[in-house]
């Protein structure tokens, strides 16, 4: 089918998924667990859409746009998905604070989003279908007999591919790290806690947008190696803050405090904390555009979606590591750092992740695009 069919079709179901989200969010006498089991089935439902979403909407960018443009398009793509992935955590912990007992009043915002992404997909140009003939398969389920050539072939291709797992799996852990550094290492509130979510957004849009506009008509090679070392240079950062060796935050905040609150009552340390995650953001935006670019660009034309789709299915196996590397953590460090060891040493979990980039750092260098020989664009 053409991309852009799949994209309306897409978010015409997320709207019918968010309402079944309200829905539940309003029947009255559900119990709290039978309410808990209906939420997790619509995240299931939605986890679906946007497995099936995600490799239209970024594969239908090189059909939309010329080779010398994929790099600040991209870069407002992501700017503009990392930030609503951000702020959607952010409202969370502000919903928590604020309409804790009127959580459908978020629902019906969600539906409304649904909405207004659904009219502005029908303004996104028809394009070409890349294999009419192609038919369902089996091996499709997991990875394609010949996307498992191709990336097993180009290695340039596999090696991206893994390392944009590797950055979501990073970017996975943080977010649940992040969360548990602010609220019980910290002494955070949820609003307060959010705004170090929050700085992680604005970093990343910043970031996005930097590179985009100022990547220039290379690969964005360098781009990628620096956001690399300065995700390093960031985590660790984190990390030291975190640790204690500085003390906590003066003045922690209480639950239900405006945002504008949470803002101006920080001290040198929490600002120090947020000033991190912007860090952290930014580099994030610097690594992983140049990196989508490549995966946009190197692949044959009929192959580009699938194998966009692949990388989809090993990103969110990063993702899925992420939450059991998360628990370990969270079980080795109530082992050795007794019954509150997880809140009190959640620092490590960020100079764990640093390590982690430090092989990224040394060895991975993004490959050159011949644009002549595989773009498609217009």
């Amino acid at each position: 089918f053409s991309k852009q069919y799949v994209i309306i079709g897409s978010k015409v179901a997320e709207i019918v998924i968010m309402a079944i989200a309200f829905v539940v969010l309003l029947i009255p006498g559900l119990s709290a667990d039978a309410q808990l089991m209906w939420l997790i089935s619509v995240l299931f439902l939605m986890g679906g859409q946007s497995a099936i979403f995600g490799p239209s909407k970024y594969g239908i960018l090189p059909e939309l746009f010329r080779a010398d443009k994929l790099l600040p398009v991209n870069g407002a793509v992501q700017m503009t998905t990392f930030l609503a992935i951000i702020f959607g955590t952010v409202c969370a912990g502000m919903a928590l604070d604020s309409i804790r007992e009127f959580l459908w009043v978020g629902s019906v915002i969600a539906v409304g989003i649904a909405i207004a992404g659904t009219v502005s997909s029908l303004l996104v140009p028809r394009t070409r279908v890349a294999e009419p003939n192609l038919k369902m398969r089996v091996e499709n389920l997991a990875i394609p007999a010949d996307v498992a050539r191709l990336v097993f072939r180009e290695r340039g291709l596999l090696k991206a591919v893994l390392v944009a797992a590797v950055f979501w799996f990073l970017g996975g852990v943080t977010q649940m790290a992040v969360n548990t550094l602010g609220k019980s290492t910290m002494g955070l509130s949820a609003t307060r806690t959010s705004l170090l979510v929050a700085a992680i957004g604005f970093g990343i849009a910043a970031g996005c947008a930097m590179t985009g506009l100022f990547g220039g008509k290379g690969n964005g090679s360098r781009w990628v190696t620096s956001g690399a070392w300065l995700l390093f240079v960031s985590l660790s950062l984190i990390g030291f803050l975190g640790s204690g060796q500085l003390g906590i935050p003066a003045s922690s905040g209480a639950q239900g405090e405006a945002m504008l609150t949470g803002i101006l009552h920080a001290d040198l340390l929490e600002w120090s904390l947020r000033f991190s995650m912007t860090l952290l953001g930014f580099a994030a935006g610097m690594f992983v555009v140049p990196v989508q670019v490549y995966l946009q660009q190197a692949p044959p034309a009929e192959l580009k979606g699938r194998l966009l789709g692949v990388q989809n299915l090993v990103t969110w196996i990063g993702i899925l590591f992420s939450a059991a590397y998360f628990a370990i953590c969270g079980v080795v460090l109530n082992r050795f750092g007794g019954q509150n060891g997880e809140s009190r040493y959640q620092w490590i979990v960020f100079l764990s992740l640093a390590a982690l980039m430090l092989p990224i750092c040394f060895f991975y260098r993004l490959p050159k695009v011949d644009v002549d020989k595989t773009s498609e664009s217009r």
